[in-house]
C-alpha cells in the first residue's frame, strides 16, 4: 500500500492502483476541466481576433478566388495585421495565412486576397 497526495486538493489518500495519481474520479475530472478551462482562457483572446480575421478575409472574397484591397479597407473592417495562423511561399513572394485565406502586400497599401482551398 502507497500514499500519494491528489493534485487537486492535496488530501493524502491510498493508492488502489500503482499509477493512480487522484484520490476519486471526480478531482481527476476537475483538474483536467481547469486545465483545459486556463488553456481556453490564455488562448481566447488571438482565437477571438483569427475567427474575426477569416471572417472579414471570407466576406470580402465572396467566392471570388481572388481580389485586391486598400490597407484602409481592411483596417475599416476590422482587420488585426498582427494575428496570422502561418505563411506559405508561393513563388518568390511570402504570404501571410488565416487558416484557409491569405493575403500579400502588393503595391502601394494594397493588398491581395486569396483563398487557399479554391
Amino acid at each position: 500500500m502507497q500514499e500519494a497526495k491528489d493534485p487537486l486538493t492535496g488530501e493524502v489518500f491510498i493508492k488502489q492502483r500503482n499509477n493512480q495519481v487522484f484520490a476519486n474520479r471526480k478531482n481527476q475530472v476537475r483538474f483536467n476541466n481547469l486545465k483545459a478551462q486556463e488553456k481556453r482562457k490564455a488562448t481566447s483572446q488571438i482565437n477571438r481576433m483569427l475567427d474575426n480575421n477569416r471572417a472579414i478575409l471570407k466576406r470580402i472574397l465572396k467566392g471570388e478566388k481572388e481580389t485586391v484591397k486598400s490597407l484602409d479597407y481592411l483596417l475599416g473592417a476590422g482587420f488585426h495585421f498582427g494575428v496570422n495562423t502561418h505563411t506559405i511561399k508561393k513563388g518568390e513572394k511570402k504570404w501571410s495565412c488565416i487558416y484557409d485565406y491569405a493575403y500579400l502586400l502588393q503595391a502601394e497599401k494594397q493588398f491581395k486576397i486569396i483563398h487557399l482551398k479554391s
